[in-house]
């Protein structure tokens, strides 16, 4: 594993009003290199709704969603 160096966050709203956070991590590594892996978390506070067509979706294979 490597070393944390630092963390940057930088925040993102999309367009249906989801707040997103960006965070890259700078990691130097045993052999000197750096690496910057790049995650997203949701920041949206409470619950979010899922309507019946986006679970019905979720339940079928994508290759019915594309027939």
């Amino acid at each position: 594993m490597g070393t944390i160096i630092g963390v940057t966050k930088t925040k993102i709203k999309t367009n249906e009003g989801n707040v997103l956070y960006r965070r890259v991590t700078t990691v130097q590594m045993p052999n000197g290199k750096y690496r910057y892996p790049v995650d997203y978390y949701d920041a949206t506070p409470g619950t979010v709704e899922v309507s019946d067509q986006e679970l019905e979706n979720l339940r079928n294979p994508i290759y019915k969603q594309v027939l």
